[in-house]
């Protein structure tokens, strides 16, 4: 055998070996990047399936509520914007002037002062009057609720909620059905998560509320002053990539809870109150595009209600 056959033939035997050794290793590697995939997509199908039906951050440039409003009332919110705007504008002038009156840095430096001061709360007034338009929403939609009425037309309910569903994190130490969040994305905006629920007359009738698409119109009635109780319930959420948690108060739905429901009057089949032939049909309220149901909290006791089917989701 020659030199070169020889070098050739331990060449090829420490390829093998070499791929030999390296083998388990991969195998070990490809089998952990499988195990992590596997983990990936079930989590990925756990936060699908862990969706409410009302799950969604909600940006107030583009209020849903704001369907409600006629034409006049429109105007209405667009005079109290304009006015927010011009109320800053003539703040600002006002301080231009006294700083230039009691500073004497000369129009020049106070100018260059008074723009940088006020480019820094442009952002900041936006929110607060965003916030303030909505709230104001709000109110004229809640003025003018109408009666009871057939399948399809215009109604609103008062009432205690019955849970049927839990948020898997308590709210300042007590379960709830859903809650209301200030957030911020591309613009000031509310996250709203909701189950379904039952509501509850004062006469002991239960009406059927499907939240999908509704709006939730209420002032802070939690602090959620427990940060790491915060973190974990933020965490809990799932909110929107680039979202954010602005505030530290949140509106909160819990079982026995006096609200207003305004929406449509719909006769749905109750998948959850089932016989042997088929599923009983109850009245229901909701959601009819474009016009979302809306969720009002009312000046009322609270009454613990009897719980049907509660779990978490």
């Amino acid at each position: 055998m020659t030199v070169h056959e020889e070098m050739r033939r331990r060449n090829v035997k420490a390829k093998r070996e070499g791929v030999a050794s390296r083998t388990p290793a991969t195998w070990r590697a490809g089998s952990r990047s499988f195990l992590l995939f596997r983990f990936v997509a079930q989590w990925a199908g756990m936060t699908q399936e862990a969706r409410r039906p009302l799950h969604r951050l909600t940006p107030l440039r583009d209020d849903p509520a704001a369907v409600w409003l006629t034409p006049p009332q429109r105007l209405r919110i667009t005079i109290a914007g304009w006015l927010s705007w011009s109320s800053f504008g003539l703040l600002w002038f006002i301080c231009w002037v006294t700083v230039l009156v009691l500073f004497r840095m000369g129009m020049m430096m106070t100018s260059v002062y008074g723009i940088m001061a006020g480019l820094a709360l442009v952002w900041p007034v936006r929110r607060m009057i965003m916030r303030h338009l909505s709230a104001k929403v709000a109110g004229i939609v809640r003025a003018s609720t109408p009666a009871m009425g057939a399948d399809g037309t215009l109604v609103s309910v008062v009432g205690w909620i019955r849970a049927r569903e839990q948020l898997p994190e308590a709210v300042a130490g007590e379960p709830c059905i859903g809650l209301a969040l200030a957030c911020h994305q591309k613009y000031p905006g509310v996250l709203e998560t909701l189950n379904d629920f039952d509501l509850i007359d004062e006469a002991g009738q239960a009406v059927l509320v499907q939240v999908a698409g509704a709006r939730i119109l209420g002032t802070s009635n939690v602090n959620l002053t427990d940060d790491k109780a915060r973190r974990l319930l933020i965490a809990s959420l799932d909110l929107p990539v680039g979202a954010v948690a602005t505030g530290w108060d949140a509106f909160v739905l819990r079982d026995g809870d006096p609200i207003m429901a305004v929406g449509f009057k719909q006769t749905t089949l109750d998948p959850t109150q089932s016989n042997l032939r088929s599923p009983p049909a109850r009245t229901s309220l909701g959601s009819v595009p474009p016009r979302p149901l809306l969720i009002f909290p009312i000046a009322a006791e609270r009454r613990p209600t009897s719980p049907v089917g509660i779990g978490v989701r």
